[in-house]
């Protein structure tokens, strides 16, 4: 319904772009883009990563990323060493790679430093761990939950 209202407000856009003309566009992008400054890419990149954290955050998928998987993607945008990361927040190597991994979750203090060194809200990768800690109690049909009448556990019974 919605689409129909814009549609006659707007009138219906067709792309009338050649593949010639498209192939044209990307290729002056990508001469654009080699002449950034690296710092400029990888903040552009950056900012792409947080803007995936948030859409992963606000859209329903039956796929799970790991807050990990962000962080790593962070990792490589930057070039960083996952050893020398690891030194920097305080934890092994091990548990970096496990953070990266998903098995082991973001806490309150990984979250506020590695938001802090990426410009990203802490609360994020604290979000993405609750949500996929949601999905994963949701997902296990095993658990039979009991229908609660509130009423019912009222001590006024």
């Amino acid at each position: 319904m919605k689409d129909k209202y814009f549609d006659h407000i707007l009138g219906k856009q067709k792309d009338k772009t050649t593949d010639k003309e498209r192939k044209l566009t990307k290729n002056i992008l990508d001469a654009y883009i080699k002449e950034l400054p690296k710092a400029e890419i990888a903040e552009n990149q950056r900012i792409g990563v947080k803007l995936q954290m948030k859409s992963y955050l606000e859209n329903e998928t039956k796929e799970t990323i790991v807050a990990g998987e962000f962080l790593n993607r962070l990792l490589l945008i930057y070039n960083i060493k996952k050893t020398k990361f690891a030194e920097f927040l305080g934890v092994e190597n091990a548990n970096l790679h496990a953070l990266i991994k998903g098995r082991r979750k973001f806490n309150s203090k990984i979250s506020t430093v590695v938001g802090e060194a990426f410009k990203i809200n802490p609360e994020i990768w604290m979000f993405i761990e609750a949500k996929n800690e949601l999905k994963k109690f949701n997902s296990i049909k095993k658990q039979k939950r009991r229908k609660v009448d509130l009423f019912e556990l009222s001590h006024d019974r």
